[in-house]
């Protein structure tokens, strides 16, 4: 066979092969949708650890989280699941969250970083506020499997109240 027509017939299958092996684009959420949707996510935080939705507030938490605190060990997800479910079964006290100050939001990718600043609100059983605390915070988050975007990192640290 002539080279030129064995070249010319490979290039032929070759052509002909590529539109199966062609995968269709994943449509993926640019920088600013993915900005909104770690936004929503983090306003409605409060929401749910305000109505002691144990399921919503540890759904923002990837289920391998560390989280950090001064003064204490880091923790990961069963363990803040735990703690949360105890906080809210304290008929002592109640404890309520604003929504967060959100200062910054960087997306890269699959991972994105946010600085904040939330209130923690503490009461006793008749209402009065025992102690209120900002906490500034630093979370690493990572773009899931279904696409959603939940807490890798986080680590959190009451302002100087001196």
């Amino acid at each position: 066979m002539d080279p030129v027509k064995r070249w010319a017939g490979c290039g032929v299958v070759a052509l002909g092969l590529l539109p199966g092996c062609a995968q269709p684009a994943v449509s993926r959420p640019g920088p600013a949708q993915d900005r909104a949707a770690i936004e929503a996510a983090l306003r409605q935080w409060p929401n749910d650890f305000n109505a002691e939705n144990l399921a919503g507030v540890c759904g923002l938490f990837a289920d391998d989280v560390v989280l950090a605190y001064p003064g204490g060990p880091d923790r990961d997800h069963g363990e803040f699941c735990g703690r949360m479910r105890t906080l809210f079964d304290d008929p002592a006290s109640s404890f309520t969250y604003d929504e967060p100050e959100i200062h910054e939001v960087l997306v890269d990718g699959d991972l994105a970083t946010v600085r904040l600043t939330w209130t923690l609100t503490v009461r006793d059983a008749s209402g009065h506020v025992l102690e209120t605390v900002d906490e500034d915070g630093v979370d690493v988050f990572r773009r899931q499997a279904d696409g959603s975007w939940k807490i890798h990192i986080s680590h959190a640290f009451p302002q100087d109240q001196g």
